[in-house]
């Protein structure tokens, strides 16, 4: 699937606007400090409340179902896309696909969302215009060349790599990293 630049520049800025904000950072501080696991829904509300009140009064659905192309997945019918967004102004049947993760490990956390972008890739074509599909995934700070591991877990799974649409950023204040493709 296509990764236009203009799409990349929307989510990483909504994605940075969204980590800015002093409650989020200080709730992952809690999370880390207390080393609480499973809070990935409790990110999407939060994630949904920040999309809700935004300025640019966008367009967005959370757990929309799509359905599969039943020639590239045979197990199961339907999909649900974490969040759909669409930004004021863009064709109203356009939409931005976000696939979110969470994992404290930031290899087991990349190969999550590189498996739910190969997950969505599989969505029947005529069933939702997608503009593109990006996977957002927070995880603790790693050393490790993260954008190089992206790059690789991607052409392992047969998926493109855009470098120059990929953003790995420490979240202020937190333990916590996050990683945008």
């Amino acid at each position: 699937m296509k990764k236009p630049q203009v799409d990349f520049e929307y989510m990483r800025d909504l994605i940075e606007e969204f980590f800015k904000r002093p409650a989020i950072r200080s709730s992952l501080k809690v999370i880390e400090e207390a080393g609480i696991t499973g809070w990935e829904i409790w990110f999407q509300v939060e994630f949904a409340r920040f999309l809700a009140a935004h300025e640019s009064k966008l367009d967005w659905a959370r757990e929309w179902p799509i359905e599969f192309d039943y020639r590239r997945e045979k197990t199961r019918n339907f999909l649900k896309a974490d969040f759909l967004i669409r930004k004021k102004g863009s064709a109203v049947d356009r939409w931005i696909a976000l696939e979110i993760k969470q994992h404290v490990n930031a290899g087991n956390c990349i190969n999550n969302m590189v498996s739910d972008l190969a997950k969505v890739a599989k969505m029947r074509k005529s069933e939702l215009d997608m503009r593109s599909i990006w996977a957002l995934g927070i995880f603790l700070h790693d050393e490790k060349d993260i954008p190089e591991m992206i790059r690789e877990r991607l052409i392992i799974a047969g998926q493109s790599y855009h470098e120059g649409r990929m953003i790995t950023k420490p979240i202020s204040r937190t333990g916590f990293s996050y990683a945008l493709f």
